[in-house]
């Protein structure tokens, strides 16, 4: 309402925990880093506490911006979950395929080997579990159970308890011992300063684009004195003051108008906080604001966006100095299997039992990376880079690492590379070649073999990789008002995936016809309609492309 008014690009003082806003006082530049520290070391768990409104869940949310490319991370906020409720929000944030009658052992089986080839292939997954004081000691314990899954050398599910003060007397108790001997990093977030709400405030203002003075000096000690540094009380005032000031017609906040609107605020005509009002604002604050941060998490276009995965699953990092070779080097020699050729596979009706203990057969990751480059014509060893992703960047490849169904790789219409679990853990990796209604052509190495979908689905449990080439690398969400050839790109390609002439030159703009374009693709695809052209959409809008290996 007042934003025009004082020449604000944004609403300064908003409570949403937006990390463009994020003031790094010391205290918050400590916590940060310690936050960091655990996502790098990948150890035990972290831990960080603070007072309602001190900012932890901006830090959250700051540290995923700030996570390393190769680290996927699932944010939970709504704490009072059963077990399988929390697997169950943990695979919806990760993107990961489950079904309905999953119990808590499907679930971590699952999970377990899709860490393992997360692992593999470099990536590594953080958990932040927020509001985490509200968590019941059964979901404790099944959440410290989780970081039993590693490898010899490293937790392969790094884990992050974000609560108040009450979670660290929550896991005191004795029963709860195991987990607190895991906490390998601890920080307890303090209010701010009295120096810090000013440079918070002053912080803020100047985000909004706004850099002339807007509160009076005398303000910040008045506001201090009122919040005690809280930074949820500050914005709550502060974005009272500004309404004032916009109805008095005035572009400078005074002492006075502060006043007033501490009494709005609170309700009554006294100057400070008595504690027990101050308790009751924080409580009433504190349920408010946590459900305005969850469901403006899910009304957000990001959230909502089935496929904003360009930060999330397997969203790529950099090649290493030196690793990006060139492109002409690896043209793709694409070749779909004749039918001639088809038939000379044989068909497995036999338990896959027999074929997985065979001693000769490659099984291997590395062989099945081999295979499926070899689809897209490129000498997999050749490839600069630590891990397959990497790799993939070399030849403007992007990687979908996922757990989902045979439906959803027939709609990818790509050749994956899928994991086959026995009976004693063992894990071999296979590359299906194609795919039709009942039966998988699978190759291990140098042998393919035709096999029943049933008899394959004994031994998978949903995980599956492939190579795929997007508009451009990293993949980002095309919105309205973007330009450039990754439009162009989403042009051609929507033209064909709906079968219309594709337009001589197309423009290079995202304009409000191609938006609505998108919304009528992603209603026929069962997406979420919201006109990004997300990494969702824009793979299923590549699945028709006849110039790449495909399943069919």
């Amino acid at each position: 309402m007042y934003n025009a008014h004082f020449g604000f690009n944004a609403a300064p003082f908003a409570i949403t925990p937006d990390p463009h806003y994020l003031y790094l006082s010391e205290r918050h530049q400590e916590a940060l880093a310690h936050l960091l520290y655990g996502v790098k070391e990948g150890s035990g768990f972290v831990l960080l506490t603070g007072e309602v409104g001190t900012g932890k869940t901006t830090l959250c949310r700051c540290l995923i911006d700030q996570a390393p490319e190769n680290v996927d991370v699932a944010l939970l906020l709504n704490p009072r979950l059963s077990s399988l409720e929390l697997l169950a929000t943990l695979f919806d944030e990760l993107r990961l395929h489950y079904d309905s009658s999953f119990s808590l052992k499907n679930f971590v089986d699952t999970l377990n080997t899709y860490l393992l080839t997360s692992y593999g292939i470099g990536r590594r997954t953080v958990l932040i579990l927020d509001e985490a004081q509200n968590l019941s000691t059964e979901v404790l314990e099944q959440v410290r159970l989780l970081t039993n899954l590693e490898t010899n050398r490293q937790k392969l599910l790094q884990i992050i308890l974000v609560g108040q003060p009450e979670l660290k007397t929550l896991l005191n108790r004795t029963n709860l011992r195991q987990l607190a001997q895991r906490i390998t990093a601890r920080y307890h977030l303090l209010p701010l300063s009295k120096k810090d709400t000013q440079g918070y405030i002053e912080h803020r203002l100047e985000v909004s684009g706004v850099r002339h003075k807007v509160f009076e000096n005398r303000c910040m000690g008045r506001i201090y004195r009122e919040t005690g540094g809280i930074p949820r009380l500050i914005n709550i005032i502060c974005d009272r003051a500004l309404l004032g000031g916009y109805v008095k017609n005035v572009q400078l906040i005074t002492k006075s108008m502060v006043g007033k609107a501490i009494n709005e605020v609170r309700g009554e005509r006294s100057f400070y906080f008595p504690l027990h009002w101050l308790a009751t604002a924080l409580a009433i604050i504190f349920i408010f604001g946590t459900s305005f941060i969850f469901l403006s998490s899910l009304e957000s276009p990001q959230r909502l966006a089935l496929e904003e995965d360009d930060r999330r699953v397997f969203a790529l990092s950099l090649p290493p100095k030196g690793g990006l070779q060139a492109v002409n080097d690896y043209v793709p020699e694409v070749r779909a299997l004749t039918e001639e050729e088809a038939n000379d596979i044989p068909e497995v009706h036999a338990h896959l039992r027999t074929i997985l203990s065979t001693n000769n057969l490659a099984t291997d990751i590395t062989s099945a990376f081999e295979f499926l480059f070899q689809e897209w014509g490129v000498n997999y060893q050749k490839l600069m880079g630590e891990s397959a992703c990497q790799r993939a960047i070399n030849i403007e490849l992007a990687c979908l690492h996922k757990i989902g169904t045979w439906d959803d790789i027939r709609r990818y219409n790509r050749p994956v590379i899928i994991e086959l679990v026995n009976e004693a853990g063992k894990q071999h990796h296979a590359v299906v070649t194609h795919l039709d209604s009942e039966k998988a052509w699978l190759n291990f190495g140098e042998q393919t073999f035709l096999v029943p979908l049933a008899r394959i689905n004994e031994y998978w449990l949903g995980q599956f990789l492939l190579l795929w080439r997007p508009p451009e690398i990293p993949v980002r969400v095309l919105n309205r008002g973007d330009e450039g050839e990754a439009v162009i790109w989403l042009r051609k390609h929507l033209d064909q995936a709906t079968q219309r002439s594709l337009e001589p030159s197309p423009s290079p703009r995202f304009d409000k016809a191609l938006r609505e374009r998108i919304k009528e693709f992603q209603a026929s695809q069962q997406l979420t309609v919201d006109g990004l052209a997300g990494e969702q959409t824009l793979l299923l809008l590549q699945a028709v492309a006849t110039d790449q290996p495909s399943l069919r």
